[in-house]
């Protein structure tokens, strides 16, 4: 809550993803690692502020979230955020608002919080 930018309550109205090449994969010669992440964008529509500006009740606002999709050889420990929300989920984000890039990221690795699943998500 304190190094969040934004803390942001909200109904998950859109979600889509995909798999790209990791940021990590073979930095450097002597790496061998193949590495793809599966990059989720998320949009809330917004029922509540508790931290931050520039956003109020009954936006949308929409962030990025990643988990590991292939990791060979296999890196030990959590990666990515966990858990990621499904469509119609209740949620409370912790967010970090990039002025550079003007977008929003949830903390890693536990920056979203399901409060409520919907009715029809798994």
């Amino acid at each position: 809550m304190e190094e969040a930018t934004h803390v942001v309550l909200g109904k998950v109205v859109a979600r889509s993803s995909k798999t790209q090449k990791a940021r990590s994969e073979g930095k450097s010669r002597s790496d061998f690692l193949i590495a793809r992440d599966r990059i989720f964008k998320i949009t809330v529509k917004v029922t509540a502020l508790e931290k931050g500006k520039g956003v109020k009740e009954g936006d949308e606002l929409t962030f990025e979230a990643w988990q590991p999709s292939t990791r060979f050889p296999p890196l030990p420990g959590p990666q990515g955020h966990q858990p990621i929300p499904e469509m119609g989920d209740s949620v409370k984000t912790y967010l970090l608002y990039n002025k550079k890039t003007k977008s929003y990221h949830p903390f890693m690795p536990n920056g979203i919080k399901i409060l409520t699943k919907a009715k029809n998500s798994k």
